[in-house]
């Protein structure tokens, strides 16, 4: 076997999000595996795996480089990418409630292994991937998750393409995070995504038709409060059925529209609070996908989505829209913008779902080799909506910011080891009926290795 690339480097994928070490987060951070604030605020909203994008039949991205020498050992027809990231440091919050808190000191270890696929035609992409944080302090928060994945791509022609992936996950919801009804140990959630898609183009003329399920499983370890559903409440299947079409009028400019619909059932058709979950939705974006540059991608998108509850028949609506992307227009500098709306599932009886709005945006900045600074910030809005014909349920609002920043220095190109500091808060209109009130401090130190 041989070592493709020796030196570590920053990549964006819109799966698996941007490589480790430029992370500006501890993924200490209440039990939830993402890389930096605005991201991580994302991917706490949807506990399932992110899939890959409908406008585009590649697979996940591996860890390339920009120059397009890759890292990784060479495996026969694959490479292999392992990677190793050990975090140890400080939250003085824990528990994320008002003063007084409870402090503990904490150990995460987040081993990966990823296999692509070298071949000139067609892709596949395996992952295996966890995350274990211990807190001697406060044992109940231990965690472990983990990740199984495989995706790829059938090119059928030139211009014809399908794509698949089926993947399993173990995460677990988070204190100090929207939507969370535990009282002191997470709830675990088990999910199932399948998905696959079809991607066709007529010269400039392009379309991509999508279907997916995916299947949700909840475990709790806590008492879960008294306006929460318990596990058995939540359990549910979602699908999803989307259509893209898209026209490029160049090769660095594309404008698309993209409708589609869901359908959101439940295990239990009455759940423990009386309740019929069972939902059905839809949604249509237009969009926009801009290449600024060889680093600077930029993809914008505004719309409208609708979800209507059966056997209520009420309907909650939002705007919605979003932005993601990498921009490196200045060179030693490379922002990455995260913002998305969404309706979601409650888990709390008094609300029948809530809308999260999220903004943020993650940096990294090459101050000088072999230092790096990283850092970035989040703010996310949670709307929720009370259940029909419940006295005295208000609407609530629960808001939550991140913030953090970090330094990073290159022992050796396969190593980077530094300090990273997260500040959080969180703040609720209706703090007696559970909802957030705590700020929260974490130091660590990451070290991260790779090949």
């Amino acid at each position: 076997m041989t070592i493709r690339a020796s030196r570590v480097q920053l990549i964006w994928s819109p799966v698996v999000g941007w490589v480790l070490m430029s992370c500006a987060v501890s993924v200490a951070h209440a039990q939830v595996d993402t890389p930096s604030p605005a991201r991580q605020t994302l991917d706490q909203q949807t506990p399932q795996l992110d899939l890959p994008d409908a406008s585009t039949s590649t697979p996940v991205a591996g860890p390339r480089n920009d120059s397009g020498n890759e890292l990784g050992i060479s495996v026969g027809a694959f490479t292999l990418y392992p990677e190793l990231t050990l975090l140890t440091g400080y939250d003085d919050n824990v528990f994320a409630t008002p003063a007084p808190a409870t402090g503990s000191p904490f150990v995460v270890v987040r081993p990966q292994l990823e296999l692509r696929s070298d071949w000139i035609r067609h892709q596949l992409h395996l992952v295996a991937a966890g995350g274990f944080g211990f807190y001697p302090a406060a044992s109940t928060q231990n965690y472990q998750n983990y990740l199984l994945q495989a995706d790829g791509k059938l090119d059928i022609r030139y211009d014809m393409s399908a794509t698949g992936l089926v993947a399993f996950r173990r995460s677990t919801e988070a204190l100090g995070t929207p939507n969370v009804s535990f009282a002191q140990a997470p709830t675990v959630a088990d999910s199932l995504p399948v998905e696959f898609g079809f991607n066709h183009r007529f010269n400039r003329l392009f379309y991509q038709l999508g279907v997916s399920a995916t299947k949700y499983w909840y475990y709790d370890y806590s008492t879960i409060t008294s306006l929460g559903l318990p596990s058995a409440s939540r359990n549910r299947t979602e699908y999803e059925e989307k259509f893209r079409v898209g026209y490029e009028v160049s090769d660095n400019l594309t404008f698309w529209l993209a409708p589609g619909v869901n359908q959101r059932v439940y295990d239990d058709t009455v759940n423990i609070a009386g309740q019929q979950r069972d939902s059905s939705g839809w949604n249509v974006n237009a969009g926009t996908t801009w290449i600024l540059g060889p680093k600077s991608t930029l993809e914008a998108s505004i719309g409208t989505a609708s979800q209507t509850y059966t056997t209520a028949g009420t309907t909650t609506s939002a705007f919605t829209f979003s932005l993601a992307g990498t921009w490196n227009g200045y060179e030693p500098l490379t922002l990455r913008p995260a913002i998305n709306r969404t309706i979601n599932e409650s888990a709390l009886t008094n609300y029948e779902n809530y809308v999260s709005t999220v903004v943020g945006i993650d940096f990294i900045y090459d101050i000088h080799y072999p230092w790096k600074a990283v850092g970035g910030v989040s703010y996310n809005q949670a709307d929720y909506t009370p259940v029909p014909g419940l006295a005295g349920v208000n609407p609530r609002t629960d808001t939550f910011i991140k913030a953090s920043i970090g330094l990073l220095y290159e022992v050796r190109p396969q190593y980077s080891i530094g300090p990273v500091y997260e500040y959080s808060q969180g703040s609720s209109t209706d703090v007696p009926a559970g909802g957030p009130q705590f700020t929260r401090n974490l130091f660590s130190i990451r070290l991260v290795a790779k090949r």
